[in-house]
């Protein structure tokens, strides 16, 4: 080898270096899958993570309905949710022929000046049970809901192992079948899957508003200050909590793009926990501000019983408008120099699950009705085996109704 060989390959070492280090020279940027070249000031980029499917997105596929997200595209395409998207389609199919269709046009004409300007829907003890309210008054910005069930959350589908999905789906499906097969949930059964299998009602809040066409914009927590203020906080980072408390929902509408709210507050209404004084009854004395429209459905007689007067009388005071089947407010309070009510459908007494909360003054107004009296073209109710259902729309006669307010977006 020639002796000058180690100072030839220190020169061009230096050379090379000096080449790599040069100021003006690009710097080169490696990557786990590929290598670039960019401009100094650039930092270095972080292997992308994969995207999270949103919570619309998560609806969609709990609601058995087509979608894109990468997240979810394996979970589309397993046997179980094949399965349960048949299921979940043939039963929409069925509600929507029986019950919702013949429902939306006969609220169209019967409650046409209820939803010419109720912008605010109260629905004590419904539960889950958004679909109802949104198809008899579809016109509304806010709807408030009240239930026993915890509030739950939305699961995290990308992250379900083994036959996790498949049990998701089949508690899914058995916490909705009361719904569409009766119209409203029985606690017991709803106890046996949303604390289990699908957890509390959210799930269901988030199917009813993607079966209707609508779109998840946002999901928040609800709790309520000693003065009755709404402290909200981010979904993602929320602890459980111990009743009273809530979810607020922000979704846009189908075709119309405006943007609505859906409260759902799990809560006890009896009076010694619903007392004037407490920060759930303040936050929901300000918030339902007269006049609204109260809707009561399979309510379980509630609110004929004294240890509920604080519900019953803030109803009756907010409300200039009350639609309820026949175990909400009971008829003999409505006294008519007060209230006008209009019946509809028929009465029939309390199935043997109630006892003691007869009406014989509404009885007795149906029977002298009889031949007037409106049928009802579908069945919402208790009395789910006969549809023998009746229905009040009760208006406050004092209360002038105001002018329609302007649609917000």
């Amino acid at each position: 080898m020639n002796r000058n060989s180690p100072v030839i390959v220190l020169l061009a070492l230096a050379i090379l270096v000096g080449l790599v280090a040069a100021p003006g020279a690009p710097a080169v940027r490696r990557t786990a899958d590929q290598t670039t070249a960019a401009a100094p000031a650039q930092a270095p980029q972080a292997k992308t993570a994969p995207v999270e499917a949103t919570l619309d997105e998560i609806a969609a596929l709990l609601a058995g309905l087509p979608g894109d997200a990468p997240a979810l595209k394996a979970l589309r395409e397993t046997p179980a949710w094949t399965k349960f998207t048949e299921s979940m389609d043939k039963s929409w199919a069925d509600l929507e022929a029986k019950r919702l269709a013949p429902m939306r046009t006969w609220a169209e004409k019967e409650l046409f000046d209820v939803r010419a300007w109720g912008q605010f829907i109260f629905y004590p003890f419904g539960g889950p049970d958004f679909m109802t309210s949104f198809e008899l008054f579809p016109e509304a910005e806010t709807y408030v809901l009240l239930g026993l069930e915890f509030c739950g959350r939305l699961p995290r589908p990308d992250a379900w192992k083994g036959k996790q999905a498949e049990v998701y789906w089949n508690g899914l499906a058995k916490s909705l079948a009361d719904f569409f097969d009766k119209s409203y949930f029985i606690t017991k059964h709803m106890d046996e899957t949303l604390y289990g299998q699908v957890e509390g009602v959210l799930p269901l809040v988030a199917v009813f508003l993607k079966r209707t066409g609508n779109t998840i914009i946002e999901v928040r927590r609800l709790e309520f200050g000693p003065g009755g203020e709404a402290v909200e906080s981010p979904y993602e980072t929320a602890k459980k909590s111990v009743r009273p408390y809530g979810i607020k929902i922000r979704f846009a509408t189908a075709g119309s793009g405006l943007t609505k709210t859906i409260i759902y507050v799990s809560c006890d209404l009896q009076n010694k926990v619903f007392a004037k004084e407490s920060p759930f009854y303040l936050y929901l004395d300000k918030l339902v501000a007269a006049p609204v429209t109260t809707y009561i459905k399979s309510g379980s007689y509630l609110l004929h019983y004294g240890e509920f007067s604080n519900t019953r009388e803030m109803i009756m005071a907010k409300s200039k408008f009350i639609v309820e089947d026949d175990t909400g407010i009971p008829y003999k309070a409505f006294k008519p120099a007060l209230w006008q009510v209009r019946l509809y459908g028929e009465y029939a007494k309390p199935i043997r699950d109630f006892s003691g909360v007869d009406q014989p003054d509404l009885q007795k107004a149906y029977e002298e009705g009889k031949e007037v009296i409106p049928k009802l073209p579908f069945h919402l109710g208790y009395h789910w085996r006969d549809s023998r259902d009746a229905l009040l729309l009760v208006e406050k006669r004092d209360v002038p109704l105001p002018e329609p307010a302007p649609k917000k977006k």
